[in-house]
């Protein structure tokens, strides 16, 4: 499983994810959690790109670093827009995903920024099984989780994504005196209402440095609570972040070497 995140604001786009991979058994049944797994990548070498990954592990029996080196032969990278790669990306992936039955949910961050204007862009794209792939572009100031971000969002908006319906549904089931038809208006207007303090949402477009804390303190807040919480921690391992600025290309801000599974009980 994964916790991905991607940020984007007038000074760049910044990438995290944890490295915790599900790896499945070659007759099947449960797969094992590893924790080295990279979830996040540069597009070629030296490049205004990267993109991060969630969902599945893998497209068929190709990974997602080839599926990435192969963008990067496709495309001139100097002069390529964000566009651009993420059109071309999605068309590789496509290819390979198929009609998506014997791979899961899968889901891809792609950003950098554009020649000439130096203007940041981020696209979320979604392959799902038996959909099209779905792309949508970020706005400035947005930040977005995928993955298993209930924690991230409870912190972020002071609330679980599930509490309004579950509150809704249990309502719904004692007699409440309200105009007829009118007791989901009702309750939309006084859930949101009552949880509009306990959101921690400040400054929207922070500075690039602000927004790679921002990215590092949710990825952190997710592995700690997976951790501490009954069953496999389905998040964790090293966090990884990179980041691309407008005026610089690619770079990483936390990345683990290759040797860090070796080191791992020697550290």
């Amino acid at each position: 499983m994964t916790i991905a995140v991607a940020y984007l604001t007038s000074e760049g786009v910044v990438f995290g994810a944890d490295s915790t991979t599900t790896v499945g058994t070659q007759r099947g049944g449960v797969g094992q959690l590893l924790n080295y797994a990279q979830k996040l990548f540069e597009v070629g070498e030296n490049s205004r790109f990267g993109i991060c990954t969630w969902g599945a592990g893998k497209i068929e029996d190709v990974s997602h670093r080839t599926l990435i080196a192969r963008l990067g032969d496709e495309l001139d990278l100097e002069k390529a827009k964000v566009s651009d790669v993420t059109d071309a990306f999605k068309n590789i992936v496509a290819k390979e995903y198929g009609d998506g039955k014997k791979t899961k949910k899968v889901g891809y961050l792609v950003g950098g920024w554009n020649p000439g204007t130096h203007l940041p862009e981020c696209y979320h794209i979604l392959f799902d099984v038996n959909n099209q792939p779905k792309c949508n572009p970020m706005n400035i100031g947005e930040a977005i989780f995928f993955g298993c971000p209930e924690f991230s969002i409870r912190v972020f908006r002071g609330f679980d994504s599930k509490l309004p319906q579950r509150l809704f549904n249990e309502l719904k089931k004692r007699k409440i005196t309200v105009e007829e038809g009118k007791f989901e208006d009702v309750f939309n207007e006084a859930f949101h209402k009552a949880v509009a303090p306990l959101a921690s949402i400040g400054f929207s477009d922070l500075p690039i440095r602000e927004a790679i804390d921002f990215v590092h303190t949710y990825l952190h807040i997710t592995i700690k609570a997976f951790k501490f919480r009954t069953g496999p921690p389905i998040c964790g391992g090293p966090i990884e972040i990179a980041f691309i600025s407008t005026d610089r290309k690619f770079r990483w801000v936390c990345h683990k070497s290759f040797e860090r599974a070796i080191y791992e009980q020697e550290v």
